[in-house]
């Protein structure tokens, strides 16, 4: 069995900026550290870390996915704060949906947001040369379609519609609609976002 090869100091360091972003400590809204191709080792993998944090974050991701399977709500809007995402009142999540298990800390949902069927909330990704974590912050009396796409680090203004389907990877302003793969803005009235 090969043995794991301790982190560089430049991953611990990049390890522990992240924790400090994932507990709220830092104002900024996107996490990124450059990594070398995510086939590689990166130091960001959940299976890169201890075998009780990775067993951690298993668990959580069971549960956390069976609870959002459910067609019931008030399950959902519990775990997910005791997993410490921010969750409003009058929240609706449907049936299907996933949400990203290994940073929920990093959700915000407000007041009266309606979330479709199967939607897909995403608070990490690995990309070809960077690894990023992101706050998804969904503003109060947002829409979000079924089966829609929400990438980490996006903010879905006040009143906002994420149309069925639209893979979303910019931020929503107020009012406004994106719809759409990539998704587009609609500001209102057919105009759309330069």
């Amino acid at each position: 069995m090969a043995r794991r090869t301790p982190p560089s100091e430049d991953i611990l360091e990049a390890r522990e900026r992240l924790r400090r972003f994932v507990r709220g400590e830092t104002d900024e809204r996107l996490f990124t550290h450059p990594i070398g191709h995510p086939a590689l080792p990166t130091g960001f993998c959940v299976y890169e870390y201890s075998l009780l944090e990775t067993l951690r974050v298993c668990m959580r991701a069971v549960a956390l996915d069976a609870v959002l399977k459910l067609p019931m709500n008030r399950p959902k809007r519990a775990l997910l704060r005791l997993l410490g995402a921010t969750i409003g009142e009058h929240v609706t999540i449907s049936a299907l949906t996933w949400i990203d298990p290994l940073y929920p800390q990093l959700l915000v949902i407000e007041d009266e947001v309606f979330i479709g069927m199967g939607v897909r909330i995403a608070t990490h990704e690995f990309r070809r040369d960077e690894f990023r974590a992101g706050k998804v912050i969904i503003r109060r009396g947002a829409f979000i379609g079924g089966y829609a796409l929400i990438g980490c680090g996006v903010e879905i203004g006040e009143n906002a519609t994420v149309a069925a389907g639209a893979v979303l990877g910019r931020d929503v302003p107020p009012g406004a609609t994106a719809i759409g793969n990539p998704a587009r803005i609609v500001l209102g009235a057919n105009r759309e976002e330069e």
